[in-house]
């Protein structure tokens, strides 16, 4: 007798073992790379927020198109001057995005993007409109979790 209840001990753990391994491969991810052009009159404000508005578009399409997806990865890279440099990352699972939806939050923003990208601090020069003018442009004006996240600073 206790031959069977070992083997129906043991006929118990492969089947538990077997459906825990197939709801983790049942798991699905995906990251997209998506590329952004930078003209010489934007400022990295406007980059910025154009990035997070694609990310968050192609976020929202990538749940809507496949239920399977459980978590998306979305790289967004600018190019500006022949250069290209990531501004940010999202990383966000459907669980959390059908929560909230704020880009926001689940994002990591590269800093260093506006000097590698030819950004000024404050300033943009414009070539079109004369020799060396210059426009001022405010500070963006952040939410609270970009203030507080290292990746993303004005120093």
């Amino acid at each position: 007798m206790s031959f069977y209840r070992l083997l129906l001990s043991a006929l118990i753990l492969v089947t538990i073992n077997f459906t825990s391994s197939t709801s983790i491969a049942l798991a699905e991810t995906k990251e997209r790379y998506l590329s952004l052009d930078s003209d010489s009159s934007q400022s990295f404000a406007n980059l910025v927020q154009q990035a997070e508005d694609l990310a968050k578009e192609s976020i929202a399409q990538e749940f809507q198109e496949n239920p399977g997806l459980t978590e998306v990865t979305t790289i967004v890279t600018a190019t500006r001057n022949r250069q290209v440099v990531p501004v940010l990352r999202s990383r966000v699972s459907r669980n959390e995005w059908q929560k909230d939806s704020r880009i926001e939050q689940w994002t990591r923003y590269f800093a260093d993007a506006k000097y590698l990208l030819g950004f000024t601090e404050g300033n943009i020069s414009s070539s079109n409109s004369g020799p060396s003018q210059t426009i001022n442009v405010p500070a963006p004006s952040r939410p609270a979790s970009r203030q507080n996240d290292p990746a993303f600073r004005d120093d």
